[in-house]
């Protein structure tokens, strides 16, 4: 099983921690569901394409600390008015669970689809 929770955001400023609570929240609504990972993508940290994931093994909580520790990183201060993220849990069916292994993954090095 899985979950994944999204969010879009157009023209409405909101801070990159706002953004990544409600994904957090998101997947803790999800978490019934069974699970052995998680990980969030998100918008760039400067507002570019470039996409930022934080992936953990464990419970949700796990990942929220991981993206608490990363607060630099990530720009938590900073305000958009447009943004992307999804939130991803995983059972892992196929390849043990890691941190590598846990979703969302990209598709290549330059995020092409």
């Amino acid at each position: 099983m899985c979950g994944i929770f999204a969010y879009l955001n157009h023209l409405t400023p909101k801070t990159r921690l706002e953004i990544l609570d409600l994904l957090i929240k998101g997947l803790k609504r999800l978490e019934y569901r069974g699970y052995d990972s998680a990980g969030v993508g998100i918008d760039g940290a400067s507002g570019t394409s470039e996409i930022s994931l934080v992936k953990s093994t464990g419970k949700v909580k796990l990942l929220e600390d991981r993206i608490h520790a990363l607060k630099d990183d990530l720009n938590f201060d900073g305000v958009h008015t447009v943004h992307v993220g999804i939130a991803h849990t995983r059972w892992a069916t196929h390849g043990a669970p890691s941190d590598v292994n846990c979703h969302p993954h990209r598709s290549g090095d330059k995020n092409e689809f």
